[in-house]
């Protein structure tokens, strides 16, 4: 994903916040199209679909303005709770901050459990995650910026275009994306100003289930 479709779509999801506090209902895929300048309906819905396989936005099967922001989509974008939807017996999960992860280059990793963050069962189904802080920006694409939080799922394998903990050397670890090409391992970042990382095996610690962003 380029950068100006992250932009893109962070104006669609501005946009269907914006409309649902005005009105207190989404928007039409035309009125999306209009306000954030694309030519088409198709192009609208190619975002919601991606919007939607990213986990920000919820589409009724059956209603074309059944348009809801996720839970993390308002942790993200620092979106007023009353345009989400709440489950008022939700289980919150007391997750360890387990240290720092690179967006950039591999830095050292390290464990001090010594802090935790509240999430809730969205975020982290089951309780079993951990959680990293970002350091760089080579993930910003992906939503994913320096200082933000990662949720990890502890895990060792991995599908193409998974963004996961890989450990590339005895004590470096990155956050990218995986892919597995015919002799190496390709980690790919979110940032055209970033080249990829390729080695010849890596090991996976854990794989990405939720962005965590503190709005001032």
């Amino acid at each position: 994903m380029t950068k100006h479709d992250a932009l893109r779509r962070q104006r669609i999801m501005d946009y269907i916040a914006a409309t649902l506090r005005a009105r207190g209902y989404p928007p039409s895929v035309r009125e999306i199209a209009t306000a954030v300048g694309l030519a088409s309906t198709s192009a609208v819905h190619h975002h919601l679909e991606a919007l939607e396989r990213e986990g920000f936005l919820e589409r009724g099967a059956t209603q074309s303005r059944a348009l809801r922001l996720t839970p993390l989509a308002a942790l993200q974008g620092g979106l007023s709770g009353e345009l989400v939807p709440q489950s008022g017996g939700a289980s919150i999960h007391h997750l360890p901050v387990l240290g720092e992860i690179a967006a950039g280059g591999p830095i050292e990793a390290y464990a001090d459990a010594s802090e935790t963050l509240s999430v809730p069962e969205i975020l982290a189904p089951g309780g079993d995650a951990y959680i990293l802080r970002v350091r760089g920006d080579s993930m910003v694409d992906a939503h994913i910026a320096d200082g933000d939080f990662v949720v990890i799922r502890p895990q060792q394998n991995a599908r193409d275009g998974d963004i996961v903990v890989a450990q590339v050397e005895e004590n470096a670890v990155t956050l990218k994306r995986f892919y597995r090409e015919k002799d190496r391992i390709r980690l790919q970042p979110a940032n055209e100003a970033y080249a990829p990382q390729f080695y010849p095996e890596v090991r996976i610690q854990g794989k990405l289930i939720g962005v965590i962003r503190r709005v001032d």
